[in-house]
């Protein structure tokens, strides 16, 4: 099966989603109102019960994270410093050390964070099938707490002692946003059920199948409708930089590391690949606004 006959009705369901938006068939608060269905119950339904199941014995090591994850810092690294000391060199940009240090961990995130599960999950299902549902998990679990624990962290690093309340407001931002967030609480509730080895009562079984299995399509309906309400006015050379980093650097790093240091089999470095190649994930808007509005 060769990439454009996979991608394909991926594209065509998203743009589906935004000619229905665009031509106003789809209003926002009817779409709105479909991506609380999708990401409060049936994405959270079906993570939950691929997680349950899933076959994690001979996926779980060090490497694999390491593989991933380390690029992935590297990158938010690497944009957090660009765009600190662009701001800092900037002369006519009068901004404190505190409010410089949050808006680079915002940039930091948008050029490191990927959408593992909107748009990897489907692309690597349609691709690979179900094999790939250990590894993807594995990856997710700390994806989104990694990220945004260490976004908060630099947030808050450069506050001093009269702005103790913006500290705790951001980590309480952090916080709920993290336990209120249904990817995260699904995914570790099927962690939980998964190790324990517990068996799942067959008619909930067939409920959560039952709920989820339009989650991934209502996922990219949605994910193209949303892109009628969004445009791009200013900062191109910040979005290309964030671009550069996202979609080339991390997926290039990524590679050298499956391939290269720890010499992964195909399917692992595809699914790694792949999940590093995507764009940035829509969960980074809401920290991100929570953190520029404590």
């Amino acid at each position: 099966m060769n990439i454009i006959a996979i991608i394909t009705p991926l594209i065509l369901v998203a743009l589906l989603g935004f000619i229905c938006t665009k031509s106003r068939w789809l209003s926002r608060e009817q779409l709105n109102t479909l991506s609380k269905f999708t990401f409060s119950i049936s994405i959270p339904a079906f993570l939950f019960y691929q997680m349950a199941k899933a076959d994690l014995s001979s996926q779980v090591s060090p490497q694999l994270f390491a593989a991933f994850y380390f690029p992935v810092l590297t990158c938010y690294l690497i944009a957090w410093l660009i765009n600190y000391y662009r701001y800092k060199l900037n002369k006519k940009t009068e901004q404190s050390s505190y409010k410089n240090s949050a808006a680079s961990a915002v940039f930091a995130l948008s050029a490191s964070y990927s959408n593992t599960i909107i748009v990897g999950l489907p692309v690597l299902l349609a691709a690979m099938g179900e094999q790939v549902i250990g590894i993807v998990f594995l990856i997710v679990t700390f994806h989104s707490a990694l990220l945004f624990a260490l976004t908060a962290v630099l947030a808050a690093k450069n506050a001093n002692k009269d702005k103790d309340k913006n500290k705790f407001l951001y980590w309480f931002s952090f916080i709920k946003h993290t336990l209120n967030n249904p990817f995260i609480i699904s995914i570790l509730s099927g962690l939980l059920v998964n190790v324990l080895g517990l068996s799942l009562p067959v008619f909930l079984q067939e409920s959560l199948a039952l709920i989820g299995q339009p989650a991934i399509a209502l996922a990219l309906f949605i994910l193209g409708g949303t892109l009628a309400f969004y445009h791009v006015h200013q900062a191109l050379a910040f979005i290309s930089i964030a671009c550069v980093s996202k979609l080339i650097l991390l997926p290039s790093l990524v590679f050298l590391t499956t391939h290269y240091v720890f010499n992964f089999p195909p399917l692992i470095s595809t699914v790694l690949i792949i999940l590093s190649a995507c764009p940035t994930g829509v969960n980074a808007y809401p920290v991100a606004n929570s953190i520029s509005k404590p």
